[in-house]
């Protein structure tokens, strides 16, 4: 009996090295990739010895996705808004029986700056340009990419197999793109696209220390009515509140956390309400927006504001 025991415990053991083996062989695994984009719209390209490729990681252990973002920032040396989940993405291989979750996470550049590694060569390149060199280096990879850039405000999901010919890996769509998101928080009817993107350009130069990007969304004869430190109201131009910003690092966030709460617009002006806190919402503030279209954008042509937090 005892010895049968032995015998039973020892083909158990073997079977469990071989299962375990098996296992270790076909792993799954999860994939962050980070698609950095600058303030003129162009996309980071990282050189890797099979071409040109976004920066990312694999998760390892236990790992957070913040952790896993921030280690990318620091291994490379960029510096980014906080990246947005833009697509989910499933490979699957013909060769194994493992299974790899692709995470697509965009965010801005602060800088527009290359990385500081000067260890890995980077460069950006106009959206074009990067999606076809990513396609030629990984034909999955370009074509995810070209997706959540083309269609920012939907979160993506789809799949690939990943197949194995001639020593080469070519991929196919077994499952075609499709929004893992609900399609009706990403309704824009409520605000006008022109009216937001200089909206953006007041909000991301405002947060970020960008004097020249502050300056832009203002016309040139612009006029802001604030209450300054003092308590007295007055009236500045575009110059001299950006100057408000111009002692501070450029591209690093100075905890001004805003979002757009109204856009009204009437043939071509319109009004805007923007909400504008600080750190753990120590203060809060309303922005209220004249702004007027010209020949080839909008621009704020007047402001106030008064802090509600009170």
């Amino acid at each position: 009996m005892k010895n049968y025991i032995l015998v039973l415990a020892m083909l158990l053991t073997i079977q469990c090295i071989h299962a375990q083996s098996k296992i270790d062989k076909d792993v799954n695994t999860s994939v962050i990739n980070l698609v950095i984009v600058n303030d003129n719209g162009d996309i980071l390209l990282k050189k890797a010895t099979i071409g040109w490729i976004t920066i990312g990681a694999f998760y390892e252990k236990r790992h957070t996705i913040n952790e896993v973002i921030d280690s990318i920032s620091k291994k490379y040396g960029v510096s980014i808004t906080k990246p947005n989940l833009k697509g989910v993405f499933t490979y699957k291989f013909d060769f194994n029986n493992a299974v790899s979750i692709r995470q697509m996470y965009v965010a801005k550049s602060t800088t527009n700056d290359l990385p500081t590694n000067k260890n890995v060569e980077f460069r950006w390149a106009p959206k074009e340009e990067a999606i076809e060199k990513f396609k030629s280096t990984i034909p999955s990879l370009g074509e995810m990419i070209a997706q959540v850039i083309e269609y920012p405000k939907v979160v993506w999901g789809g799949s690939f197999l990943i197949k194995r010919e001639n020593n080469k890996m070519a991929s196919i769509i077994t499952e075609n793109f499709y929004p893992i998101s609900d399609a009706s928080t990403y309704r824009e009817s409520a605000h006008h696209p022109a009216v937001v993107q200089t909206l953006q350009k007041y909000m991301e130069g405002s947060s970020y220390n960008k004097r020249e990007m502050l300056l832009n969304a203002f016309s040139d004869n612009a006029t802001l009515y604030l209450t300054n430190r003092d308590g007295d109201f007055k009236k500045y131009s575009p110059s001299e509140y950006a100057d408000f910003f111009k002692n501070a690092e450029k591209g690093k966030f100075n905890g001004r956390d805003a979002k757009i709460l109204e856009v009204t617009v009437t043939k071509d002006i319109a009004t805007a309400k923007v909400e504008i806190a600080g750190p753990n919402r120590a203060w809060v503030y309303i922005d209220l927006f004249l702004l007027k279209k010209f020949k080839n954008d909008w621009k704020i042509i007047s402001k106030t504001a008064t802090r509600v937090d009170k």
